[in-house]
């Protein structure tokens, strides 16, 4: 049985992919898969930066990563309430924390690496603390914080530019997280008022 072998990448790909902030993972059958640079070895927490996986997204690696976030926030906030959700994202916070300034440490370059999620499930958790457990409020509160954290309307956009390493990582989705909050609470009052 003849073996072909694997066709390698063109000279503009690789220069387009050592250029990235992260080295795509081209898979047998085609798919490009983001990430950190796949060359060197996987970063401690790799797994829970990634929000198992949906950071490696190749394409809007943040959306993909909030909705992998939605699933879970659902089962906490039907299991002991909407408001403990603000108690939950402490702990990927905590942990986002560590583990993103122990990569940061050894890859100096690289401020904001966008495989790395965690912070999009902090900021989507704190938005749907506001909201109740419903669908319709998850998507609009989804979307909203998607907004803020793409916008990143003042102070999110100081914050993103000028506070560095894990925490400057973490906190403008907090922030995001905060915003998207009050504006859900704010409809939730007019809804209330109104309708």
């Amino acid at each position: 049985m003849l073996m072909t072998p694997k066709p390698e990448p063109t000279s503009q790909q690789s220069e387009r992919y050592n250029s990235a902030s992260y080295e795509p993972l081209v898979t047998e059958n085609g798919w490009r898969i983001g990430g950190p640079d796949w060359r060197k070895p996987w970063p401690k927490g790799l797994i829970f930066l990634t929000w198992f996986g949906a950071g490696f997204s190749f394409h809007a690696p943040g959306t993909v990563g909030s909705l992998n976030a939605l699933p879970m926030a659902a089962g906490i906030a039907w299991l002991a309430g909407g408001r403990s959700l603000i108690i939950a994202a402490i702990i990927p916070f905590v942990l986002g924390m560590l583990y993103t300034a122990r990569y940061l440490r050894n890859e100096p370059d690289n401020s904001d690496p966008r495989w790395i999620v965690i912070d999009e499930v902090v900021g989507l958790w704190i938005t749907l603390a506001a909201v109740p457990l419903s669908f319709l409020w998850y998507v609009v509160g989804f979307l909203c914080f998607r907004f803020f954290d793409i916008v990143k309307p003042w102070p999110i956009s100081w914050v993103d530019r000028n506070v560095p390493g894990a925490l400057g990582v973490m906190l403008d989705d907090v922030i995001a997280g905060l915003a998207a909050a009050g504006v859900m609470l704010g409809l939730q009052h007019l809804v209330a008022t109104y309708i």
